[in-house]
């Protein structure tokens, strides 16, 4: 069954926090409808897998997770314009008690296990009834069977996993940044993840992520599968062709480029900047 992907509308408002997202819009949006139904939103911001409701695997009833960052330009106040603008666009979705964006929630293929990265807004370490109460409601509202916590890095403010890992078709794909024999942080995530994943036939896509932590351009494992086609963001670098040439050895799907060199400085790429549902 097809999806239906949403993304955000090019308003004046969005046009004034990042220039040129018109323009992309315009390319990306033509893409989109190439292989889906496109539903635009109008909304105060461009990340919409942050904030949009999760839809739960079994039932498809909408969850919609209590968004309270505290990074980039998501102040208080910015924050508060995003809640109602959801509501708006998605009043039958449940609410759900838990702080947790979309861009750190990494379904398996089988749909039954979800990965994030463990961070202290989620819940804090020193209580286990706060971390069983997490698992609890993300079950819930996700209709999984498991929850898996993967340690974050040191130092990073947004902790995202989906710029850390990905699925491709039933392969794990890993940003290769952090990818690497003999590192504390992957060894400890790989301990984690080999009971779940087989991380022996892990695909390893570049990574050449900037300076600032809040680009994400060079992170090739922020792609968006959906079940017609994978969308890969481009970033005018020369390992554009090598996630490119990879990805395509690693499906039979249309694998499209998207040009997301300018729009990622911001923070994000293809499935930041998308949300799609079952229909």
């Amino acid at each position: 069954m097809s999806e239906i992907v949403f993304i955000a509308k090019p308003t004046q408002y969005i046009e004034k926090i990042y220039p040129g997202y018109a323009r992309f819009y315009k390319n990306f949006s033509a893409q989109l409808k190439e292989y889906h139904k496109v539903e635009i939103l109008d909304l105060p911001d461009i990340w919409v897998r942050d904030f949009l409701p999760v839809q739960n695997v079994k039932t498809g009833q909408l969850h919609q997770m209590f968004f309270d960052p505290r990074y980039a330009n998501y102040t208080p106040r910015f924050t508060a314009l995003i809640r109602p603008a959801v509501h708006n666009c998605f009043p039958q979705a449940k609410p759900c008690d838990l702080r947790i964006d979309g861009g750190n929630m990494v379904l398996n293929p089988k749909q039954d296990t979800v990965f994030c990265f463990e961070k202290q807004t989620i819940f804090c370490k020193s209580k286990p009834e706060e971390k069983q109460k997490a698992e609890q409601e993300l079950k819930t509202a996700l209709g999984i069977d498991k929850v898996v916590w993967v340690p974050r890095e040191i130092g990073d403010k947004i902790c995202h996993i989906d710029g850390f890992m990905q699925f491709l078709g039933s392969k794990l794909c890993i940003s290769n940044e952090v990818h690497l024999s003999g590192c504390d942080l992957w060894q400890k995530r790989e301990h984690i993840l080999k009971p779940v994943i087989n991380i022996n036939t892990t695909i390893s896509l570049p990574c050449a992520a900037a300076n600032n932590y809040l680009s994400a351009k060079g992170i090739y494992v922020n792609f968006l599968e959906t079940s017609l086609a994978v969308f890969v963001p481009q970033y005018n670098l020369p390992y554009d062709d090598i996630a490119i040439k990879t990805i395509k050895a690693h499906t039979e799907k249309p694998v499209v480029k998207v040009d997301c060199s300018k729009i990622a400085e911001y923070g994000g790429a293809v499935h930041c900047l998308t949300k799609e549902y079952r229909q």
